[in-house]
């Protein structure tokens, strides 16, 4: 019986080893040469080849799979006829040499100091870059040049293409594909509810980081305790452990990652997938010990604001209260805790000499990191007198609730200070850091129910209406000059731009905040008055105004999935979409 079945495994291998030479042996069919151009196929639309992509390793076909299912796999191929000095990434997507040059200027020069992670040498041309990071060059390009709606969706329908076959189907895990990624990811819309493809690249990212700093770095035993892992080692048969150096360029990739990982809104929410690990810590350590790029001060300053953000949100985290459970109560050491976090962001300021007011991305993150500092109080109530454990303890909210106010302030100043023609340039922590900074002042402003805080005094220090319109007419600029230049917008199926839509919706909060108020006083002044009934003039277009609460998830949902998505909540058959039109999933 055992020769038997012996002879049996022979000839199942011997019939399996002539599967796999057959197609070598036959004459070359449409199918095979398809299956030899493959190499081709998988590479960006480039309208030439791209080398170091024609690998035998994607051009195996498994025994499972068909060649013709296979082919399904593949990136489209360019259009013929396209010139020589031309590159084409999809249908309307052509650019030429020139056009390249300088969109990679652009990117060096007004986009890697906001987000200093994918730096590109200045002695790399694009036609280097093009041929050596293929994917790397197609994602920059994207983010720079101006492209109609239909070829936007087109190129994201082709990133998730070209990442699902190179990374999830052939495994290929490289320092491009990361850098790539991080740059789609950075100036797209990565919001938790803007469709489950971005999301699905944002967790590939945070995978791909994981990878390169859990098994590349360290190595798969950097889970055990360090005094043991020569002797794991020895047991494994591999002897001396020798520890994988990276080079800066991957590690600046891989803070990336963790930059991005740590911004998201549900990130900011709750703790990031990525946590700042000892093998992060060794990344950010090499970058400040070497400095070697001017942007090097820009991504340290970025990197500790955010490591400092973590703590923040594992101190005061933002908890999921069931509807009718009370908020927890603000006790008076919290205000040591809040103290010492400020001085620490304080202690930033004066040592990183990216964070000033001349770098306005930089600054506008620290003075958004100085109102999420505060913002959780906002959530907290005050102890009542037989709550308090001291006679102050009632009052020590008050405190909290005032810098809070005053954080908001300079942030809303520090997002006006960034002028229109940049907001192109921007990634999305500006979009992030306008809704927050519109949503922490519309909360604190209506605290009217606590009598720890006086929302009089409070508007008088505060003018929402105002700081709230300027911001706006901020985003509206910012269109018309992207618009007027030639930047890239980010346009939507009915050629509505993110700029504008933003704007429409944070009129409708404003709408939203009026309604909430009472008339203003008889002393008040007539433009405040006229402003007062010019935003509540549209008030009975929206019914539901006043049954609308603003809870920890009011301001995603409004923002990213339209005020039509609520309106369905609240009140059966509105028709507001001629009003307000809602954001389409990307």
């Amino acid at each position: 019986r055992v020769i038997e079945l012996e002879r049996k495994i022979d000839g199942l291998v011997n019939l399996f080893q002539s599967q796999q030479q057959l197609p070598q042996n036959h004459d070359p069919s449409p199918t095979t040469a398809r299956t030899q151009t493959e190499g081709h196929r998988l590479t960006p639309c480039t309208g030439s080849t791209v080398s170091g992509e024609n690998r035998p390793s994607t051009s195996r076909v498994s025994p499972v799979i068909s060649p013709e299912t296979y082919e399904s796999r593949h990136v489209p191929t360019p259009d013929e006829g396209i010139p020589s000095s031309s590159w084409q990434l999809v249908p309307g997507f052509i650019i030429t040499i020139e056009k390249a040059e300088e969109s990679l200027s652009i990117y060096r020069t007004r986009m890697v100091p906001n987000f200093p992670f994918v730096p590109i040498d200045p002695s790399v041309t694009a036609k280097e870059l093009h041929s050596q990071k293929p994917f790397l060059f197609w994602c920059i390009m994207q983010a720079v040049v101006p492209l109609t709606a239909p070829v936007q969706t087109a190129v994201g329908d082709w990133v998730c293409q070209y990442v699902a076959l190179h990374l999830v189907v052939n495994k290929e895990k490289s320092l491009d594909m990361l850098q790539a990624l991080v740059v789609y990811l950075a100036w797209g819309d990565i919001h938790g509810q803007m469709g489950i493809n971005t999301n699905t690249l944002l967790q590939l990212t945070i995978g791909l980081v994981l990878d390169m700093t859990m098994y590349t770095l360290n190595t798969p035993l950097s889970w055990m305790p360090k005094g043991l892992i020569p002797d794991a080692w020895v047991l494994l048969g591999k002897g001396k452990q020798v520890e994988t150096k990276q080079s800066l360029e991957e590690q600046r990739a891989i803070l990336g990652g963790y930059y991005i990982a740590s911004c998201v809104p549900p990130a900011l929410r709750r703790q990031s997938q990525i946590q700042f690990s000892n093998q992060i810590a060794k990344c950010f350590k090499s970058i400040c010990e070497t400095r070697e790029l001017p942007s090097d001060d820009n991504l340290i300053a970025l990197i500790r604001l955010q490591n400092l953000g973590d703590r923040i949100r594992a101190v005061f985290p933002t908890l999921d209260r069931d509807e009718g459970e009370p908020a927890p109560i603000f006790r008076e050491h919290f205000n040591a805790v809040l103290s010492s976090l400020r001085k620490e962001l304080r202690a930033l300021e004066m040592e990183e000499p990216a964070i000033t007011k001349e770098q306005p991305f930089v600054w506008m993150q620290y003075t958004v990191w100085t109102m999420r500092l505060y913002e959780p109080v906002i959530n907290m109530r005050a102890a009542s007198p037989s709550e308090a454990f001291t006679a102050t303890e009632p009052y020590s909210r008050t405190q909290a609730l005032w810098s809070c106010l005053e954080a908001v302030k300079v942030a809303s100043n520090g997002l006006l200070a960034i002028p229109a023609e940049s907001y192109a340039y921007m990634p999305f922590q500006l979009v992030s850091g306008i809704a927050f900074a519109m949503m922490t002042s519309c909360r604190i402003l209506l605290e009217d129910s606590a009598s720890d805080w006086d929302v009089t005094l409070a508007r008088s220090k505060l003018d929402y209406l105002e700081i709230s319109s300027r911001i706006l007419e901020r985003l509206e600029e910012a269109d018309n000059v992207a618009l007027i230049v030639g930047q890239r917008r980010r346009l939507f199926e009915d050629n509505s731009s993110k700029w504008t839509i933003y704007a429409t919706r944070g009129r409708w909060l404003q709408q939203w905040f009026v309604s909430k108020l009472g008339p203003p006083p008889q002393e008040s002044t007539a433009e405040q008055q006229q402003t007062f009934h010019g935003l509540g003039s549209n008030e009975s277009t929206v019914p539901w105004l006043g049954e609308m609460t603003l809870d920890q998830s009011f301001w995603d949902v409004m923002m990213l999935e339209g005020v039509n998505l609520m309106a369905s909540n609240n009140v059966t058959g509105l028709s507001d979409a001629a009003m307000f039109p809602s954001m389409p999933s990307t």
